[in-house]
């Protein structure tokens, strides 16, 4: 299993319905969401919202098959994940299909197993 975690903003007066958002993901869309995730290899998935002084980002971290769910989710035509991205895009500024790029892994620590 792969690990992956990346951050995006979330545009300043949108937060709101950014929660709503991610509320409707995990309820009314929950089965969409999990299906999506099968299709793309995804097996975990976690968002943290994010305050800082330049505003709110959402992290997100993810457990996949391999490096390529991204791309797999960028082909994926599904009408949940074309409404997804939409979503991203119209609160987040965030074009999903061009402008992610998975960050370079560079500390992975766990406590030693006995």
């Amino acid at each position: 299993m792969k690990k992956f975690a990346y951050s995006f903003p979330i545009l300043k007066d949108k937060v709101e319905e950014w929660l709503n958002f991610a509320r409707e993901v995990n309820t009314t869309h929950r089965e969409e969401f999990n299906k999506m995730h099968q299709r793309i290899g995804v097996k975990k998935e976690s968002w943290f919202l994010q305050e800082s002084a330049e505003g709110y980002s959402v992290v997100v971290y993810t457990e996949a098959e391999d490096e390529h769910f991204m791309n797999k989710f960028k082909k994926d035509q599904s009408g949940f994940s074309q409404w997804f991205r939409e979503q991203v895009s119209e609160l987040q500024d965030v074009d999903l299909d061009f402008t992610t790029q998975m960050p370079e892994i560079v500390l992975d620590w766990k406590e030693k197993e006995e």
